[in-house]
């Protein structure tokens, strides 16, 4: 077998192309809807200031109330009660969230253009004592096929690069669209669900205000008691007991009034 023989060809292509391509983008939002509905109870009127000076005491040493600013609050499910000394407001709100999706498209149609020019080079081998059959004929052929080849890969590679370049060119056109509708559609989504979880939260006030009340009120019973016994220990009273069965409280003294 003799030295090996090489033929190159090199083989040149004009690309005149034009076409259409579809850009689309896709987006996805998620926000969150919230709705409370609350009431509100005036009390400074109802109740004396020595019982409204305990109250604040009482809530600020009772379990489940905790303190929020100048306020007192105690969380139930689905809401919150909550009493204001500066104010002496008591106040029931009902609250409800939900989480809220939406995904929004936009399609455009962008038109592609291409002018340019490609170049490839093939190769083809043979031997001077026609080894294995193949001749110079045959290796010429051989690269000429593969120098076809070649062009066509380039020509792949260049209209791929000139969609690539006009996708992410007006993809960002197209994107900012779907930005657009998504925020519009999400913010339209959270307004409806708002809504009606406004209604379930008015639906659900009813229960709150018999539990947060309830709560209240058992405070606001150990307030009173305080504010009476303080009131009779200051006086002198004498034979001062308090008793509490099945959340009524008793309490006896005796004074005198001369």
């Amino acid at each position: 077998m003799c030295n090996p023989r090489r033929v190159r060809v090199t083989a040149t292509r004009e690309i005149a192309e034009v076409w259409q391509q579809q850009i689309h983008r896709q987006i996805h939002r998620t926000g969150r809807a919230a709705a409370e509905v609350r009431i509100r109870e005036p009390l400074g009127a109802m109740i004396g200031l020595p019982t409204l000076a305990a109250l604040a005491t009482v809530l600020a040493n009772r379990p489940g109330w905790r303190r929020d600013g100048e306020a007192y609050q105690h969380d139930l499910d689905g809401g919150y009660v909550r009493y204001d000394p500066g104010t002496c407001e008591l106040e029931i709100v009902a609250a409800t969230t939900a989480e809220v999706a939406v995904t929004a498209e936009a399609t455009a149609t962008a038109v592609g253009e291409l002018h340019d020019q490609v170049r490839a080079e093939g190769v083809g081998t043979f031997y001077d004592d026609e080894w294995g059959g193949v001749t110079e004929q045959d290796a010429r052929r051989s690269a000429q096929l593969n120098a076809t080849d070649g062009l066509d890969a380039a020509t792949r590679r260049r209209v791929d690069e000139v969609r690539h370049q006009i996708d992410v060119t007006q993809g960002a056109k197209v994107l900012a669209e779907a930005e657009r509708k998504a925020e519009a559609d999400l913010a339209a989504a959270v307004a409806e669900q708002s809504a009606e979880l406004r209604d379930q939260a008015a639906a659900r006030l009813t229960v709150l205000g018999i539990e947060g009340r309830n709560l209240f009120h058992q405070a606001l019973g150990t307030a009173y008691r305080d504010a009476i016994t303080a009131y009779a220990r200051s006086r002198g009273a004498d034979g001062l007991r308090c008793t509490e069965d099945g959340g009524v409280i008793d309490i006896e003294f005796e004074l005198d009034v001369n």
